[in-house]
């Protein structure tokens, strides 16, 4: 599903990642852990294509992703295979749960409009938010509100979902119920997650642990 090959990536003279590979199964929940400024965060958003990478192979679905350099290749890519899902939700305030959710199907173009609303409810109730649809990110907690950032990360039906410190905002029981639900889908769809995390519990759970010190794999 994902591999990545010696990957390098420097921001001025602080090399950050020191030649990283690892791989990721179609199915698998894979968790990468360590202590801030182990360059977690950059080699996630380098493996999403966020970021470029200085050096090395990165491939999903057998693709040479590394050979996408310019930004409306990668954008185009990123919006048909990847998902993300990120600490503090980024959804737009101004914008209804079943709106947040539907954009990326709608900057996707290859479904109708009702299409994409029809899929970004479903996916809503299935999340347990049947209720809360027409409600705003304000209007809602933050349990509920990374929960449309699940639903928002799967409305296209990516080949993998990233999340950056996922539960890293919750309280303890909307972060189980979370964590919870990562394996439920993974369970019903098959779904690929590869998951930064402080969690230990939720780093143990995972399929693969991958352990960061120093811009390196231990």
């Amino acid at each position: 599903m994902l591999k990545a090959i010696n990957v390098t990536k420097s921001y001025g003279s602080l090399q950050v990642l020191k030649g990283v590979s690892l791989e990721v199964q179609q199915g698998q929940i894979v968790s990468i852990v360590g202590a801030s400024g182990a360059g977690k965060s950059t080699l996630l958003h380098i493996l999403g294509t966020l970021d470029l990478a200085d050096g090395g192979e990165l491939y999903l679905n057998r693709q040479a992703v590394h050979t996408h350099q310019k930004p409306n290749q990668l954008a185009r890519f990123r919006n048909q295979h990847v998902g993300f899902i990120f600490q503090f939700h980024n959804l737009l305030p101004e914008f209804s749960a079943l709106e947040n959710v539907a954009i990326p199907g709608f900057i996707a173009g290859n479904r109708s409009d009702k299409e994409v609303k029809a899929e970004a409810e479903a996916l809503l109730q299935r999340l347990g938010l049947a209720k809360r649809i027409h409600h705003k990110p304000g209007q809602l907690s933050g349990g509920e509100q990374q929960r449309v950032a699940v639903a928002r990360a799967l409305i296209n039906k990516p080949s993998i979902v990233f999340a950056d410190e996922p539960s890293g905002n919750l309280d303890s029981a909307s972060a189980d119920s979370l964590h919870s639900l990562f394996f439920q889908l993974r369970e019903e769809t098959n779904q690929t997650f590869v998951i930064v995390t402080h969690n230990n519990e939720l780093a143990d759970m995972a399929d693969q642990k991958y352990v960061m010190e120093d811009g390196v794999i231990l």
